[in-house]
């Protein structure tokens, strides 16, 4: 499979690279070409130098997904907002993954969802072509990162499109110990997505770092 991780060069983009560059084929999307060159040729030496073969190369955005079969969103929600449209004219049959979260920091951080009730739903709507899947909000991109580690943990999935869905929980049963789990329909992803914040506050407030969510 070609998956394309747009906003690639940043913390989370190397750790799903890391964690799908053995079975799969990844394009690390940026708006800078070299930067995401940079990127994909650092991500591909740590994992040579693990023994593990590896395709990722580093394209324009636009360029990433055009090859792709699935597109990570892996930018802030009003980057992903002006990003979809550069990218309207190439996205036609992709499953895009959202990992966006729509959040502002006042004292703490807030969700601020859209009208539409999620950034996922408000990512469909945008794009009625493809289908739009919520996932990967809260899994810590150093856990990733560290490819002999047990993350022990499950990543809830949402989408309105059945196949695609199945499609990005086979592709989380590839990450070592993480578990995927069905959310739902689309708007359900508001559940999911508000949970970042708060995740990040009881971090701050209680000197921890790297929380994930585990149901039991």
């Amino acid at each position: 499979m070609k998956i394309a991780i747009l906003g690639g060069t940043g913390r989370i983009g190397e750790g799903l690279a890391s964690r799908w560059a053995a079975r799969h084929e990844i394009y690390i999307g940026s708006r800078d070409v070299d930067k995401a060159k940079d990127a994909a040729c650092g991500y591909s030496c740590k994992l040579t130098d693990q023994g593990l073969e590896c395709q990722i190369d580093g394209k324009s955005n636009k360029e990433a997904v055009e090859k792709a079969d699935v597109a990570v969103l892996s930018v802030p929600y009003e980057a992903a907002l002006g990003l979809i449209e550069c990218l309207r004219p190439v996205l036609k049959v992709q499953i895009i993954i959202s990992l966006v979260v729509p959040m502002k920091k006042n004292g703490s951080f807030e969700y601020t969802p859209p009208e539409d009730g999620c950034a996922a739903l408000r990512i469909q709507n945008l794009l009625p072509e493809v289908k739009v899947v919520s996932a990967y909000h809260n899994l810590s991109y150093r856990k990733l990162c560290k490819l002999d580690l047990e993350i022990k943990a499950d990543v809830v999935i949402c989408s309105d499109h059945e196949d695609a869905k199945q499609v990005v929980m086979d592709l989380t049963r590839e990450i070592r110990s993480v578990r995927p789990l069905d959310g739902g329909p689309l708007k359900e992803s508001r559940m999911i997505e508000s949970l970042t914040p708060f995740l990040i506050n009881m971090a701050i407030r209680n000197g921890l770092s790297d929380l994930g969510v585990k149901f039991v």
